[in-house]
């Protein structure tokens, strides 16, 4: 089941976070933000039978006055990979983003990371720019933009 995080979560996100973004993981500081943060919506999956413990987790972002929306980051722990959980985390972004009205959603990627790029390519996303040296190492990002439908 996708729920939206809570500070109760905290712990088991940065355990995530840190696994997943060991080069660039965010900070709790910055977790709690997101969590806590008015203009976003952070869903999480439960792990199955764990206590506390988190499957994959993703985090979307939208402005004010606009209606392009951000898939701003998606984790999935290693031990649930190839389960569908990221899949089902787009998904409920875009249903979120489709719900509150946004036209597109954007989101980010490493050059390398194949398996995100594929994630976003299913979705229907289309990737736009490459982003020079936009991650640390320096490596370059992508940038991915599905248009979203209208109920």
């Amino acid at each position: 089941m996708i729920r939206d995080a809570t500070a109760a979560d905290l712990p088991a996100l940065m355990a995530l976070e840190r696994a997943a973004f060991a080069a660039d993981a965010q900070t709790a500081r910055s977790m709690r933000w997101l969590v806590d943060r008015a203009n976003s919506r952070f869903r999480v999956i439960e792990a199955p039978g764990g206590v506390g413990a988190l499957s994959g987790y993703c985090v979307l972002l939208f402005r004010r006055g606009s209606r392009v929306a951000r898939l701003y980051s998606i984790a999935v722990d290693s031990a649930a990979r190839g389960q569908g959980i990221g899949a089902r985390l787009v998904a409920d972004a875009l249903a979120s983003a489709t719900k509150r009205g946004d036209t597109v959603m954007r989101a980010e990627a490493r050059m390398s990371n194949r398996s995100s790029r594929g994630l976003f390519a299913a979705a229907g996303f289309v990737e736009t720019e490459r982003l020079v040296d936009y991650y640390p190492g320096p490596e370059d990002g992508i940038r991915l933009k599905k248009q979203l439908e209208r109920d």
